[in-house]
This record gives C-alpha cells, structure tokens and sequence, in this order.
C-alpha cells in the first residue's frame, strides 16, 4: 500500500504510483459499498454522523413510438415552445450518425472538461 502524500507528483512515475493507489482504494470503496448494499438489504438503512445509507426510488419514463411528436403538440397547444424542453440525448446524436458539420447547421457542440478515468 502506496502512501498519499500532499504534494502534486512531480515525475511521470510518481503520478503513476498515485493513479495506482487512487484505483486500489476505488476498488476498495466499491467493495465496501457491496456489503454495506447487502446489509441495507437485510436489515434497513444505515444512519452516520453525515450520512444515510438506504435504497432511493427513482422513476423515469419511457414513452410509445410517436409519444414524443404527440408531446410536442400538446405543448404548443398549450402555449409553450417544446424545445424549451425536449433535447436530444448524445447517444441519440450518435445514433442518427450524422456528422458534426451537418450538427452545426443546427446548434453548437458543448464541450466540458471532466477528470476521470477509463478502462483500458
């Protein structure tokens, strides 16, 4: 077990060694969120000084083929503008397989800058 230290790494090696460990304690957090997820399971939420560890209930929607068109019209019969609040989702986007110029015609791309990591 690697050591943290306060400092930003200087060498490339140094910021090899501390990817490494930030994956170990990564993998250390998952495990332990899996057998608290277990426990929760069995017996009920888990309250600390900072934090409740319980099942939240989401819901999303999934609409029928055309649902959205029908949405759309019903919001302009009511006054609103539909775009005001329907989008299209990047992996929409990627699946109408149209290339960033054509895109362009019809907006901008928004590009935002997350540090993370991904599997090799």
């Amino acid at each position: 077990m690697q050591t943290i230290s306060n400092t930003v790494p200087v060498t490339h090696e140094e910021a090899v060694v501390l990817a490494n460990e930030i994956e170990r304690l990564e993998a250390v957090v998952k495990a332990a969120k899996g057998l608290l997820k277990e426990f929760v399971e069995q017996n009920g939420p888990v309250e600390t000084s900072y934090e409740r560890w319980d099942f939240i209930h989401a819901e999303s929607w999934s609409f029928n083929k055309g649902a959205t068109k029908d949405i759309a019209k019903r919001l302009a019969s009511d006054g609103v503008n539909p775009w005001d609040f329907l989008s299209f989702a990047a992996k929409d986007l990627k699946r109408i397989g149209w290339e960033d110029q054509e895109l362009s015609q019809y907006g901008q791309v928004k590009t935002v800058k997350r540090f993370t990591s991904r599997k090799l």
